[in-house]
């Protein structure tokens, strides 16, 4: 039998979730949210999603995929049961149905990417489709734990080329996949195999943060000891390099204070 990764009996879960229009975009596609889960503070889901698709399209689709994860009645999240991999499916697949369905009645491409970040029964999950980010800091490292899909990304993978190289491909932004866009998907659902200790925490990102801040920018800004105040960071460093792109960043915290759980923006 597995040890769960969260132990401690003490800790608790803080965050913050900003989103920000840019400096170009006229409308917002990005969406994110959290909670949490029946009355507790330590069932806990945050999901960001980007969506697109034509005039405020893109923010209908991101929209019900963020609706569709945190909206669900007590009810709904309790059916988790002992597996939170099948309620993800589920809830991802049910998303895909509706949104593709709205692009069949409106006659485009409506689509969305969405990665989600799930803490439940102590153990931590993440299901994720697109090239919006997880990513994990702990001990002074920063580590994306999910996986681009995007045609850039494939090319990495398969060594094709550089991550330097891939920062700057025209084509980095073309998605292989994406929630919408076909009537059936495959999301990465996966376990975090790292175990999560007091201090740790969470960056879930549209590609508008990393598209214009570096890695380490990411890991220097993250270390601020407020939620808020690092998320405020990420955002406005994102505009002060362009912020051609909308810009959402949710972070979340394995923390032992009782004070401030959760902060909302």
């Amino acid at each position: 039998m597995r040890s769960p990764i969260l132990s401690s009996k003490d800790l608790l879960i803080k965050a913050v979730a900003v989103s920000d229009m840019g400096c170009v975009r006229k409308n917002n596609e990005d969406n994110a949210r959290f909670t949490f889960l029946k009355g507790s503070k330590f069932n806990f889901i945050a999901v960001i999603a980007d969506g697109m698709g034509g005039y405020e399209r893109g923010e209908e689709a991101s929209e019900a995929m963020v609706e569709q994860l945190c909206a669900g009645n007590g009810k709904d999240h309790r059916n988790m049961g002992r597996n939170p991999k099948r309620w993800l499916l589920e809830r991802f697949s049910k998303a895909n149905g509706d949104i593709f369905a709205l692009s069949q009645k409106y006659g485009e491409t409506m689509g969305t990417t969405c990665s989600t970040l799930l803490i439940w029964n102590k153990r931590l999950w993440c299901a994720h489709i697109g090239d919006s980010r997880i990513y994990m800091f702990s001990k002074g490292n920063l580590t994306q734990i999910t996986c681009d899909h995007t045609v850039v990304g494939m090319m990495k993978r398969s060594g094709g080329i550089t991550a330097e190289e891939a920062s700057v491909h025209p084509q980095r932004s073309v998605l292989t996949k994406a929630v919408g866009t076909s009537a059936r998907i495959a999301p990465d659902i996966f376990n975090v195999k790292q175990r999560v200790q007091k201090g740790d925490r969470f960056l879930l990102c549209s590609d508008g943060l990393y598209d214009l801040v570096s890695d380490a920018e990411i890991c220097s800004i993250i270390t601020q000891k407020s939620l808020k105040q690092a998320a405020a960071s990420l955002i406005t460093t994102a505009k002060e390099y362009g912020g051609d792109d909308n810009v959402t960043v949710v972070l979340v915290e394995i923390t032992h204070k009782t004070e401030e759980q959760y902060e909302h923006k």
